[in-house]
């Protein structure tokens, strides 16, 4: 144990998927006190939910003429060029690292016969490079894995664990002493914290169609917004291509990406493989050019099906359930089997690229405040996120922070010379909006296409409503799903131009002057610093 980072820090942990656990076990590692909060029981949420794998050159994949070099250009290219090449090299170079580390607290990555990795190959990758745990079901054994190591450390009391406990607020005096304040139950608590990491996850329950489970309320986001942090990037939202339409099978789930890694087609009801006309990788171009020509096939009066029988043609009857088992378990229960027949998707919200910005060590702008995970913009991937690149990005960047939060100087933040930070204008509350209205307005204005005359209309019913909710804890949520809409809505009305994920159908793509990178704080908020005192939680 360094004795330079052997200090009486309390370090708080907010969240706990991959990032929080991972960001639990380091401080574990390195011998600091931490506090893990959890809205739900520990490893909850929408990181056990990913079923494509985990993006890593190793040697394996160097032997095969893979490199560190090749997954950075594919991140930067999928990102629209528009990501950080820094934290970029940063995230792909420590992939193999990562690797090992997770192996050794029982992750189990699938292999074949002669003990090498089964490596996938996934959209927008120009290698086989991604590795999987239980076939498809690489989330669900991170998350099983790291919260077994993680309770055995709260065991050991190495880790102080609170679960079933929605943080609502982070408050701080001018002694930098921070109070977490949350709701456990139906009752108001608090405690002190030297520093906080966010690591709450991502957005999706401002969507009508989302692959995100519903604890995915944009809880850090708003929490970060409310402290003064800027919030970055937040127009570029991802949609996955193929969930299976909720219309029809509303339990059926998300298809993964590796499926038309293995060579699964998109076609409309007339058999048409429409992908080969829109760009060379054809399925396995990037997300959100997948996405949005299967959207334009249902507003063209189509219907979009993945369609994977000939995978099991080729490779033999009961490939799809061997590669496939949660995937094809789940199509079962709903009637539905890839190797029978195609089966109906639609584009949904999956995974946002923006949120609290922070640098590759989690800083943020506000001192002693700390984000990884979904909810940090660590700017690796651009205006879209490569596939599988998202639990790389949390785990890596999670353990990063948590070495700079016991060393770092009390006034510690990230640079934010590349943004250009505006302040969100104020709401003039008159009119009660509800989830289900929000969620309404969000997807008809906040999809795969947006325009600025849509844009405007939503922003002028945000501007002029309050969220209500009838318990204590859905109001909250509400608070911060409505909070994040409006500066969704303000960054992709700024953004003029088309841009990765954000596509604007009233304004051109390409242009030079494109790739300036827009910042948001609240009107009401504070620097957390100077805070003395909590606030409504009320944007």
């Amino acid at each position: 144990m360094n004795k330079a980072l052997k200090e009486d820090r309390k370090l708080v942990i907010i969240g706990s998927g991959v990032a929080g656990l991972c960001a639990a076990l380091e401080a574990a590692r390195l011998e600091l006190p931490v506090v893990m909060v959890t809205k739900e029981q520990l490893g909850a949420g929408n990181s056990a939910c990913a079923q494509g794998g985990l993006s890593a050159v190793t040697a394996q994949g160097e032997a095969v003429g893979d490199s560190v070099a090749s997954h950075v250009a594919d991140t930067l290219r999928a990102g629209a060029w528009y990501g950080g090449q820094n934290a970029v090299q940063e995230l792909c170079g420590a992939a193999a690292e990562l690797v090992s580390t997770l192996e050794k607290y029982q992750v189990h990555f699938d292999t074949d016969t002669a003990g090498n990795y089964e490596l996938g190959l996934e959209a927008a990758h120009s290698a086989n490079r991604i590795l999987h745990a239980g076939g498809d079901a690489t989330g669900a054994g991170l998350v099983a894995a790291l919260t077994q190591a993680v309770r055995t450390a709260v065991q050991e009391g190495k880790i102080e664990l609170l679960e079933h406990a929605l943080v609502t607020e982070i408050v701080s005096g001018d002694d930098g002493q921070r109070t977490v304040n949350y709701l456990k139950g139906n009752q108001q608590q608090s405690f002190n914290a030297d520093s906080v990491l966010i690591a709450t996850g991502g957005i999706g329950s401002l969507y009508q169609a989302s692959t995100n489970p519903q604890g995915a309320t944009a809880d850090g986001i708003a929490l970060a917004a409310r402290a003064g942090a800027v919030i970055s990037d937040l127009e570029f939202i991802q949609f996955h291509p193929t969930l299976v339409d909720p219309a029809l099978h509303p339990n059926a789930g998300m298809i993964s990406e590796a499926v038309r890694g293995e060579g699964a087609v998109l076609v409309n009801e007339l058999g048409q493989r429409f992908m080969l006309e829109i760009d060379e990788l054809a399925e396995l171009a990037p997300r959100d050019v997948v996405a949005r020509a299967i959207h334009a096939q249902y507003q063209a009066g189509h219907q979009v099906f993945i369609d994977a029988r000939e995978i099991e043609s080729q490779r033999g009857e009961g490939f799809l359930a061997s590669r496939f088992p949660s995937i094809s378990a789940r199509l079962k229960a709903c009637g539905l089997d890839l190797a029978v027949a195609p089966v109906p998707v639609v584009a949904a919200q999956h995974y946002v690229m923006g949120g609290i910005h922070t640098d590759t060590h989690g800083r943020t702008s506000v001192p002693g405040l700390y984000a990884a995970g979904e909810c940090a913009n660590t700017t690796v991937h651009g205006a879209n996120r490569l596939a599988s690149n998202s639990l790389l990005e949390a785990m890596v960047f999670a353990r990063k922070a948590i070495y700079v939060m016991s060393t770092d100087a009390p006034t510690r933040v990230c640079e934010l010379s590349d943004l250009q930070v505006t302040q969100l204008p104020p709401v003039w509350t008159k009119a009660p909006l509800d989830l289900a209205q929000l969620q309404a307005l969000a997807s008809e204005h906040l999809g795969v296409h947006r325009s600025g005359h849509g844009l405007e209309q939503l922003i002028s019913v945000l501007d002029a409503s309050v969220p209500v909710a009838q318990e204590q804890r859905a109001q909250i949520e509400l608070n911060n799903l409505f909070t994040s809409a409006r500066i969704i809505a303000y960054s992709a009305l700024t953004r003029k131009q088309s841009l990765g994920a954000h596509h604007r159908l009233d304004a051109p793509a390409g242009s030079d002057n494109n790739r300036q990178r827009f910042g948001w704080v609240l009107d009401t908020a504070k620097p957390i610093i100077n805070q003395s005192e909590s606030k409504e939680v009320h944007a």
